[in-house]
């Protein structure tokens, strides 16, 4: 009758350590949920996002050459056609608004690459 103790005995062993190593990997998923919800914070993402931004070059001179362009697409549009009501002024206002930021986008890449 020797034989079934050990067996349970080393049932409840084997039962035992399986306890302990689930509450284990139960803490070790509670850490890493709560890393990674504070990781997809609304702030942390935002703050992540400026950081990069900061440390991106590239980032700051491709937006400062897109500003660049469409302010100077912008304003010749305001200068040529100024306030109209005119369908037609409008479309064509709009054309050459259109055609200038583009210009203007071009050269500015190009002045760039030299």
């Amino acid at each position: 009758m020797k034989k079934p103790k050990n067996q349970i005995e080393l049932l409840n062993d084997a039962m035992l350590l399986l306890e302990e190593r689930r509450r284990e990997e139960y803490e070790e998923l509670k850490l890493q949920f709560y890393e990674t919800s504070e990781n997809f914070r609304p702030i942390n993402i935002f703050n992540q996002a400026v950081k990069d931004f900061r440390e991106g070059t590239e980032v700051k001179t491709n937006l400062f050459e897109t500003i660049l362009s469409i302010t100077g697409g912008y304003f010749s549009k305001k200068i040529l056609v100024g306030k109209s009501n005119s369908l037609v002024k409008k479309i064509l206002g709009y054309a050459m608004q259109y055609t200038v930021t583009n210009f203007i986008s071009k050269k500015v890449s190009t002045d760039k690459e030299k």
